[in-house]
């Protein structure tokens, strides 16, 4: 083969790839990324291939050596991760190979880019949701906070967009909580199933002929188990997918509560105000503040579903095992993983600069006919059927709304016209403060009911604080310290 950038599969070929077609099939802009795990999934590959004999120690001890070297370069940013490489797999051989000589020719045994990208791939994948987990807590946490704080502010609760029955806007905050809760169940959930399997030692697809240990290699980077079936093991990215549609729709939830901060800070409904810290202006309109944070959250949605999407759509009728079709799975899951994390941190930061506007809630909740219901429930309690009560309620609001009023505003003699069963004083104490205060269902909206919600999420705050830290690094890290590069 003549010259060319150097590759791990140069033998078979009497010329060189085409350069376009060869700038077309790298994936070394993208798979950079995964250059700290791939070197820490080598590491544990070359441990266990001393522990069964594959290496000699000297080349073994070498080989650590230069890995732990060229990680901690890494890791720190000294060594940027760049070079003429088709991918990050072949650069972390050149670059070993400067460092230990020949000894780096025997780390690939037993071994095949299909089980290193994919171990690689989990490694990040499973990191990335740690950070994910961390990002939901910290939301999580600023919407307890603020549920604390708003717990008895009444404000109108809405379906399709008009006004329905009173709320509290800490009973609001908490609906987008327990949205997030399950969102951080679904997060650790993908978690396990990327931690489930380790890829190594399944070879391009076969396996090995040299008596690799998987389950040692699986131990060393801190997975569950060990492949269960090496065609399976270079095929599957359901761990990616699952991955993707946790991020999916937490921006689906995220987007819903953007839209409300978008709605509610403008001067129609006037709920919330933004602070200077958390909004934006406009280069021609001197007077605009505008919420641009919660709107590329709401738009970025988009991207996070396309990935989830792109990746199905790659993966559909695949045959086993590999193909370099997976090598697109990357750019949609690095991507989507960066942008959650960003997100959830830009959501919180938002909540933080969000300040309810208590006189225009009031005002929402006093308009709009929000007791009708509260008054046939009334009704139904003094032994009139429930669709009666509708009914009646129906032409009494009916005549609220002909006088310019509000039901508990209605003169006594329209209201004993259309609700005879129930006294003037009564209709006239079915206040919207008063119908809330009745409302003291289990999940509802009373201080009381909220304050349980509360004491429930931050239980499955502190839970989910517990499980991030007993996550750990790679036990591989901490095998034979003695290796560790000095200078």
């Amino acid at each position: 083969m003549s010259e060319g950038p150097a590759r791990l599969w140069g033998g078979r070929f009497a010329a060189q790839v085409d350069p376009g077609l060869d700038r077309y099939t790298a994936s070394f802009a993208v798979d950079r990324r995964l250059a700290r795990h791939d070197l820490v999934g080598t590491l544990a590959h070359v441990v266990m291939l001393e522990e069964v004999g594959v290496l000699d120690a000297a080349r073994a001890a070498a080989l650590r050596r230069g890995l732990r070297a060229l990680l901690a370069e890494v890791e720190s940013g000294r060594d940027p991760v760049e070079g003429p490489e088709e991918d990050v797999h072949t650069w972390i051989e050149r670059r070993l190979a400067e460092r230990v000589g020949e000894a780096a020719g025997w780390v690939h045994t037993g071994r095949s880019r299909n089980d290193q990208v994919a171990t690689a791939t989990r490694l990040y994948v499973r990191e990335a949701l740690e950070r994910l987990v961390a990002a939901a807590l910290a939301l999580l946490e600023r919407w307890l906070d603020d549920a604390t704080r708003d717990t008895a502010q009444p404000l109108p609760g809405y379906t399709h967009l008009q006004r329905a029955q009173p709320v509290t806007l800490g009973h609001h905050w908490l609906a987008h909580a327990w949205a997030l809760h399950e969102d951080l169940r679904r997060l650790q959930a993908a978690w396990a199933t990327t931690n489930r399997y380790c890829p190594l030692g399944a070879g391009a697809l076969a396996g090995s002929s040299h008596p690799l240990r998987p389950e040692r290699t699986a131990a060393l980077l801190g997975f569950a188990a060990p492949l269960p079936n090496s065609l399976f093991a270079v095929a599957d990215r359901d761990f990616a997918a699952e991955a993707l549609f946790a991020v999916a729709l937490l921006f689906v939830h995220l987007s819903r509560w953007a839209e409300e901060v978008v709605l509610w800070t403008t001067a129609e409904f006037g709920f919330l105000a933004l602070d200077d810290a958390v909004a934006k202006g406009s280069s021609l309109l001197p007077q605009k503040k505008n919420p641009e944070v919660a709107e590329l959250v709401r738009g970025r949605a988009g991207r996070a579903l396309g990935a989830l999407h792109a990746l199905l759509v790659t993966l559909k009728g695949l045959p086993l095992a590999y193909n370099s079709d997976l090598q697109e799975d990357k750019e949609h899951l690095l991507g989507a993983l960066d942008l959650a994390e960003a997100t959830l941190r830009a959501a919180a930061r938002l909540q933080a600069g969000l300040r309810p506007r208590p006189e225009r809630m009031r005002a929402a909740l006093h308009a709009g006919f929000l007791t009708a219901t509260a008054v046939a429930d009334a009704l139904v309690r003094r032994g009139v059927p429930f669709r009666t009560a509708h009914a009646r309620v129906g032409a009494l609001v009916r005549a609220a709304e002909e006088q310019g009023v509000e039901l508990w505003q209605l003169d006594p003699a329209t209201a004993a016209a259309l609700v005879p069963e129930l006294p003037p004083e009564e209709l006239a104490a079915l206040t919207p403060e008063a119908a809330l205060a009745a409302h003291a269902t289990p999940g509802g909206p009373t201080p009381a009911s909220v304050h349980a919600q509360i004491d429930t999420l931050a239980a499955a705050l502190a839970e989910g604080r517990r499980w991030l830290a007993a996550r750990t690094p790679p036990p591989v890290l901490t095998h034979t310290a003695a290796d560790a590069p000095t200078g």
